[in-house]
């Protein structure tokens, strides 16, 4: 015969556990449904995610720093390292990259280890180099060393003819 002690002890556990369950199904329907929620919107975002690399490819880079170096007072984003990886990233000396931007290779240095911060239009020309390729910008250094080399045999020329003349002041 089993003893009433033991019986009682059975009997209450399973009502209290029949009690808890009562309790506690809601609770678990409602974690549940909050759970396929929060998947949903992760899905969602991961969509929405998913379109904005979609436009940000289909628009060029160049014409998205023009849009956002255009708007007045507004500064852009700037780094040291971020510079010197832009630098590296197109394989250009600080010699080669500072005739792009208009600046001295001593400022372009100075600029990469943050002693100085660039002046805005310096900022903005920056901005329209980061949106470039390496064959872009091949082609303006190309571009700038003809116009150069143009400017510097025209200056010879010149300054022989000033030097003829003054050897010879009755000849032109």
């Amino acid at each position: 015969m089993p003893n009433i002690a033991t019986v009682l002890k059975e009997e209450i556990a399973r009502l209290a556990r029949k009690e808890l369950r009562q309790h506690t199904d809601p609770l678990r329907a409602q974690v549940l449904a909050q759970r396929k929620a929060i998947s949903a919107l992760k899905q969602e975002v991961a969509g929405l995610q998913r379109d904005i690399a979609k436009l940000a490819k289909g628009t060029p880079k160049a014409a998205q720093a023009k849009t956002d170096s255009g708007s007045a007072g507004r500064q852009s984003r700037y780094s040291g390292a971020l510079l010197r990886k832009l630098r590296e990233r197109l394989d250009l000396s600080r010699d080669a990259f500072a005739p792009l931007i208009g600046a001295s290779p001593q400022a372009v240095y100075n600029w990469e280890h943050t002693d100085t911060r660039p002046r805005q239009e310096f900022l903005d020309k920056i901005a329209l180099i980061r949106g470039l390729s390496k064959a872009q910008v091949a082609a303006l250094l190309e571009q700038h060393s003809a116009a150069k080399t143009t400017n510097k045999t025209g200056k010879k020329a010149a300054s022989k003819k000033t030097v003829r003349a003054k050897a010879a002041p009755g000849r032109k």
